[in-house]
């Protein structure tokens, strides 16, 4: 991909980019934008957009600032070829994880919609342990997952770690619907997923018969 917006700058305007682009890529936090001129300022954001898209990236806003992630292509792709995915106990645990700090919570409306994957509602050890997953695969899974900062201990239990920050708006929303259909596969929300998910496919068939 031919970088023309990042061409087309003086030098000292690369490196502000250059920077910007670091900073997200890198970054365990949202990157505030006043912090960066090119996260700041609308035209220079779009050639950061552009330097991370040559690489199948996406410039994500959340919550106060910026961070990258994969853009969907790239995440549906690198998923199907295998690259990323994780053991299947770390994935059961996580699923855990996310299923009590921030679906059940959210379908329950005690924590809404907009609020950051990272600031659900805290789950204590022994709540995972209550699952069909041994004890020894929660905690050994536990330690793996805090070094990939997917889950972070606090005083009071087990959050979501700061690269879940890092998934698309698509992202978000299909894995959510996920743990809504696996927490409460008859209720009213996993209706109204499932009705939807029939009408898009309903949709997509007849755009493609159409062709």
């Amino acid at each position: 991909m031919e970088l023309t917006l990042l061409q087309a700058l003086p030098e000292q305007r690369r490196a502000e980019v250059r920077a910007a682009v670091c900073a997200v890529e890198t970054a365990r936090l949202p990157v505030p934008a006043a912090h960066f001129r090119a996260l700041a300022e609308v035209p220079l954001r779009r050639v950061v957009e552009e330097v991370l898209a040559a690489s199948g990236r996406e410039l994500l806003a959340v919550g106060e600032g910026f961070l990258s992630g994969y853009d969907d292509a790239v995440r549906e792709r690198l998923a199907a070829e295998g690259i990323g995915i994780l053991p299947r106990e770390d994935r059961a645990v996580l699923a855990l994880v996310m299923l009590f700090s921030v679906a059940v919570p959210r379908a329950r409306g005690s924590v809404l919609p907009q609020t950051l994957w990272t600031q659900g509602v805290p789950v204590s050890r022994e709540r995972l342990k209550e699952s069909a997953v041994s004890d020894g695969v929660v905690d050994a899974a536990l330690r793996r997952l805090a070094a990939a900062d997917l889950v972070r201990f606090t005083a009071a239990g087990i959050v979501l770690g700061s690269q879940l920050l890092r998934l698309t708006p698509a992202a978000q929303t299909a894995l959510f619907e996920q743990l809504v259909l696996l927490a409460e596969p008859a209720g009213a929300l996993a209706g109204s997923i499932l009705r939807l998910r029939a009408r898009n496919t309903s949709q997509a068939d007849w755009s493609e018969e159409a062709w």
